[in-house]
């Protein structure tokens, strides 16, 4: 029993520690900014928002969720080269309690202050029996 209390105070003591050190690390960094986002895939337009950030190498990040007139979500990836961002993310739908998801794959342009992306995308998964092809624009919220 003695020998599972020093563990267990070791460990708190370093769970202390560790806590300003994370909170350091984090707090320097800006959040991801916000999006409105709009997909207009065969003549449905999908609108709902996104986070999206660029690290210095380029990766993308983030996170998309539409909500009208399906509830969509994806986690954001890619790279962006010489303002162009190509990508390949899954997703899933939930439209109306049926759930289906897939890949959406593309470029898209971004603009040097990041206040948008636009451009085409490719939609294949299992929500369509056939893939479809839209594009798509995110816009900085103010």
């Amino acid at each position: 029993m003695r020998r599972f209390v020093s563990v267990l105070s070791i460990v708190s003591a370093l769970g202390l520690l560790a806590a300003p050190l994370s909170a350091q690390t984090t707090a320097g960094r800006a959040p991801a900014p916000t999006y409105d986002a709009v997909f207009d895939v065969q003549g449905e337009s999908y609108i709902g928002g996104a986070t999206f950030s660029v690290d210095k190498a380029g990766k993308v990040s983030g996170t998309m969720k539409l909500t009208s007139p399906a509830a969509v979500d994806a986690k954001l990836n890619g790279t962006v080269t010489n303002g162009v961002w190509k990508f390949a993310y899954e997703f899933t739908m939930d439209n109306q309690g049926q759930a289906c998801g897939g890949t959406v794959s593309g470029t898209a342009k971004v603009t040097a202050d990041m206040g948008e992306a636009a451009g085409d995308v490719n939609i294949s998964g299992t929500c369509s029996p056939d893939a479809l092809v839209g594009t798509f624009k995110f816009t900085k919220k103010k």
